[in-house]
Parts: structure tokens; C-alpha cells; sequence
């Protein structure tokens, strides 16, 4: 399996049933899809000093550096042959456990812009979404993952946990979005990020500090290229993502069963998620849902808010995670031990401005709460 030969595929079920005591080797069948997608093309830059025009148009361009304790760079944009003013670029700190940790962020180039700079010492990369090869991907665009009804009776026999105003939440699969799955791969056929499962102990929340364009899953195309090549983890570093309509993406592939996030069908107190990369050292038993958008200054919009608090219920209620809860993450290789909230801030975990100063400012009423709110 050749690395840029393996093109298509959706992990993901068509429908999903997270709870009860018969479950269905398939939920119920949603039509297959026959999408074709433009692969991302990324031109880096030479060198780290001075104006960079790429050879084509450009969408996005990402900054990388390791982690240091510089100044965080700043990024300007040349358009119609000036260059316009310099603007911070708020770098994310992540990665896969078993790597040395990065910063990195994605800028939106603005319309018609020709060249760019950046400062800081950061390596960049130019990203065109819209102009690559066209791609094929086949089969369901989107799959749920569901809740028990209230009153439902768990395994054990004791009453489930209301879910609250929905009792599914319906995903955009791999497949939908145009996740290039050859990026999982190397040349060899090898897996680059082997799928490893801990038991759920939280949820943390992010944002992509990513101005969102008129196509969403062009947006988290871009975000897994940064995660999946540019930094050579092989996939995207979320489970799962949401955009400002409120549309819902499955993110780190989870195997080829079909369930997505999890190992298997997720019970209360039995559930294991993929390990990904959002929160270095704290990933393992730790789901990341990232809203797509920069809410440093601005809020999310309500439908992607409302999304966000339906996902996180929808997690608590399979997982049995209490939204409430104070806890210790404990780290299942070292043992180290962590004060936490279930359900937290990127920042809440490391050194980040993630997921935004103006959202951080509100996430407990209006995120948390409402999540606890939905638990009786």
C-alpha cells in the first residue's frame, strides 16, 4: 500500500447505537456517497526570513516551531503588490505523547493575497484546498452516534443517565469531509500513528484559531494536513470537530469497525477512546472536541455552541463520565496524577491561549453548566 495510492474510505457506521443489551453489527444503513474532493496542495517556505511568494494561490498558511518561550510570531500578508499590517499568530501547544511537543497554528490568507512573511523563527507552509488532484471518496457521508433514552436500563440494570435534548448526534464521516487516509501511511504501507485505547476519564474542549472559510470541511482538511503531514503525526490531533453551522466531523480514525472515537461499542464505565494528540501528556483516556474558528475576541456562534453541548452530553452519557465531577487524571503509563475538571479548557490543562480569551471567559455557563444542567 503505497502511500499516495491509498485514497478513499470512511471509518465510520452509518448509524450507531452506544447502549443496551442487543446491538446490531451495522446501525441502520444511510446512503453511500461517491464524493470527489481536492487534495490539499502545501508549498513550504525555503527559508524562516523574508517575503515568501508561492508559485500558486494559496488558502491557509501554517506556522510551526518547537516550543520555546520566545514571543509568540506574527504573520503579514502581501496583496496587489503591498504588504499589509503585522498580526499575531496564536500558536497551539500539542502533539502525540511519544513525540517532542510542537506549536503550531493556520492563518487564513486573505482574497487575492500573493506572498506573505513571517517572523519569529517559525517554519511555514503555503496550503491551496481548492486546486489539487481531485480525489474519490466512497461511501457514508455521515453516521450517529446515540444516547440511551431516559429511564433506559444499562447492562448492569440500573436506570441510565438523561441525555437531554437529543438523544443522537449525527457526525460528517471521514469519508464526508475528504480526509486523505494515504496520510496514515508511509511508503511502506505502514501505519504512522498506531491506534492505542484508554479508558475516557475527560473532555477537553479547543478551538482551531483558524478564521473559518465558506467550506467548512476545506477548513478541517487543512487541519489534519498540519496535524497528519506537515507535523508527521499521520492524523488529525481531534476526535472530533464542529464548525459554526453546527455541522459535526468524526476526526482521529478509531479503526476499521466503524465506531467512531471509540474502541468498540461505548459503555458507561467500559468506554476506551483513541488515544489523539491535543493535549501533550494528557491525551491518553482524554476525547478533544475542537470548534473550527479563532475566539480570541469573539464568540462562537450559538449553533456551533448548541453542537458543542449536545456532543459533550451525548460523550458523558456513554462514557459515564460525570460533567460535574472534580477528578485525577491519571496518566496510565507514568501513574502521575492531575487535578481536573471532566470537562476542560485546552488551558485548563497547558500553557495555551486555546480555546480563546473570549470564549474561555464564558465556557462555564455557557458550555459546562448547560452540559451539567442535561446530566439528572
Amino acid at each position: 500500500m503505497r502511500r499516495r495510492s491509498f485514497l478513499t474510505g470512511s471509518t465510520a457506521l452509518a448509524g450507531l447505537t452506544a447502549l443496551g443489551t442487543t446491538l446490531p453489527a451495522r446501525g441502520p444503513a444511510l446512503a453511500d456517497t461517491a464524493l470527489e474532493i481536492p487534495r490539499v496542495m502545501a508549498e513550504p517556505a525555503a527559508d524562516t526570513v523574508g517575503l515568501v511568494r508561492p508559485d500558486t494561490r494559496f488558502d491557509v498558511v501554517t506556522v510551526t516551531r518547537p516550543v520555546t518561550a520566545a514571543p509568540e510570531p506574527a504573520i503579514r500578508f502581501e496583496t496587489a503588490g503591498v504588504l499589509g499590517d503585522w498580526e499575531p499568530v496564536h500558536l497551539h501547544t500539542s502533539g502525540r505523547d511519544d513525540r517532542d511537543p510542537v506549536s503550531s497554528a493556520a492563518v487564513r490568507a486573505p482574497e487575492g493575497a500573493t506572498g506573505y512573511e513571517v517572523r519569529g523563527g517559525a517554519q511555514a507552509s503555503a496550503l491551496n484546498l481548492n486546486d489539487g488532484e481531485t480525489l474519490r471518496f466512497d461511501g457514508p457521508a455521515r453516521t450517529s452516534l446515540s444516547a440511551p433514552d431516559d429511564g433506559h436500563q444499562t447492562p448492569s440494570g440500573s436506570p441510565g443517565r438523561s441525555y437531554g435534548r437529543r438523544s443522537s448526534v449525527r457526525f460528517v464521516t471521514r469519508a464526508g469531509w475528504g480526509a486523505d487516509e494515504s496520510y496514515r501511511f508511509d511508503d511502506e504501507g505502514n501505519d504512522l500513528w498506531t491506534a492505542e485505547f484508554h479508558p475516557v476519564q475527560a473532555l477537553t474542549v479547543h478551538h482551531t484559531a483558524l478564521a473559518t472559510s465558506g467550506d467548512h470541511a476545506a477548513d478541517v482538511r487543512a487541519v489534519y494536513h498540519l496535524h497528519a503531514v506537515q507535523l508527521a503525526w499521520g492524523d488529525i490531533g481531534y476526535h472530533v470537530l464542529i464548525d459554526p453551522d453546527g455541522v459535526i466531523y468524526e476526526g482521529r480514525h478509531s479503526g476499521e469497525d466503524g465506531v467512531p472515537i471509540f474502541s468498540e461499542w461505548p459503555r458507561p464505565g467500559r468506554a476506551a477512546s483513541v488515544t489523539a494528540g491535543h493535549a501533550y501528556t494528557f491525551n491518553h483516556g482524554n476525547i478533544g472536541v475542537c470548534l473550527l474558528g479563532d475566539f480570541t475576541d469573539e464568540l462562537p456562534t450559538q449553533a456551533a455552541r448548541d453542537s458543542l453541548v449536545d456532543v459533550l452530553r451525548l460523550l458523558c452519557a456513554v462514557t459515564g463520565v460525570d460533567p460535574a465531577a472534580e477528578i485525577e487524571y491519571v496518566h496510565p503509563g507514568t501513574g502521575a496524577k492531575t487535578p481536573a475538571q471532566t470537562i476542560s479548557r485546552h488551558r485548563d490543562w497547558l500553557d495555551t491561549e486555546c480555546p480563546g480569551n473570549a470564549f474561555s471567559e464564558v465556557f462555564d455557563t455557557e458550555i459546562r453548566q448547560q452540559v451539567i444542567r442535561g446530566w439528572a
